[in-house]
């Protein structure tokens, strides 16, 4: 199984979005970085069929999806950054909607939504109305009805926007649970819900690839940069303004911080290991 994207660019008038994007995916989870505006969305929905390149083609198994079809949307799961629903439509229903969307049979629907209700922990309410779940809840459903399908590509765009923590673990952990023999694609600002799943990372900054690697790989790119050290408040609130924290931690009278330059920031500072987030402001300190 590969989905293999070559050169693939989207424009829309003078303005380039997604710009000479080239990459091969195998079975994993991906998780993709970038600040917004990025172009991460207009890459999974050209990735998806949704949008067609400008220039560039995107394969599935060495064919183009276009020329695929029908049998390109059979493999592949999404679940769009504004997940739409019914909000009066029970759980069940919903899912059963999909399906028949989908051109699932009746009875193999009906099947596949229960079990995908049960693993994706709402069994209890799929007699319940949309409207009265939580956002996680609604997410969770959102990962159900993209399965529907037992899909061979997954695409989940900001799929933990919004979520609270224990939600964000719980989306997490489910991803993981049901990641083998699959591409996933997971789309995020939220560098920690990449960081203990991704099999990969694919950084993406300004339409284009920036890095591709394990966490480990993609990181050491910045080795290095990263400076630890206990400083003093009034130090600490001149560090802030000259350059880019990652952490503050008060004790007492002084401050535990860590930042990402690649000159030495203060005298007493000592290299230390970066890590994902580091790697995330040093590359898009000026977006956030």
């Amino acid at each position: 199984m590969e989905l293999s994207i070559n050169h693939i660019s989207k424009n829309y008038g003078n303005k380039t979005v997604v710009n000479a994007f080239s990459i091969e995916l195998d079975s994993g989870i991906y998780g993709l970085l970038g600040a917004n505006g990025a172009g991460k969305t207009t890459l999974m929905k050209l990735i998806t069929g949704i949008l067609k390149p400008t220039v560039g083609q995107i394969k599935y198994n060495g064919t183009e999806i276009n020329k695929l079809g029908e049998d390109y949307r059979d493999i592949l799961g999404y679940l769009p950054q504004n997940f739409g629903y019914y909000p009066h439509f029970k759980a069940i229903d919903f899912l059963m909607y999909i399906a028949s969307l989908k051109g699932i049979p009746h009875f193999k629907a009906k099947q596949k939504s229960l079990e995908l209700l049960d693993l994706v922990g709402l069994d209890q309410e799929r007699d319940k109305k949309i409207k009265t779940f939580s956002g996680g809840m609604r997410q969770r459903l959102g990962i159900a009805q993209a399965m529907l399908n037992d899909p061979k590509i997954l695409i989940l765009d900001e799929p933990t926007a919004g979520l609270d923590p224990k939600e964000r673990v719980r989306f997490r952990n489910l991803i993981s649970s049901v990641s083998k023999d699959r591409i996933i694609i997971l789309s995020t600002h939220i560098v920690s819900d990449v960081e203990y799943i991704a099999d990969e990372i694919i950084v993406m900054k300004a339409g284009e690839l920036l890095l591709k690697g394990s966490v480990k790989q993609v990181t050491h790119s910045i080795a290095g940069y990263v400076w630890e050290g206990t400083v003093t408040k009034e130090e600490a609130i001149k560090l802030e303004r000259k350059y880019t924290v990652s952490n503050l931690k008060h004790d007492k009278d002084m401050v535990y911080i860590r930042i990402v330059s690649e000159k030495r920031p203060f005298e007493h500072a000592i290299n230390t290991v970066p890590n994902l987030e580091d790697l995330y402001l040093h590359y898009f300190r000026k977006e956030t």
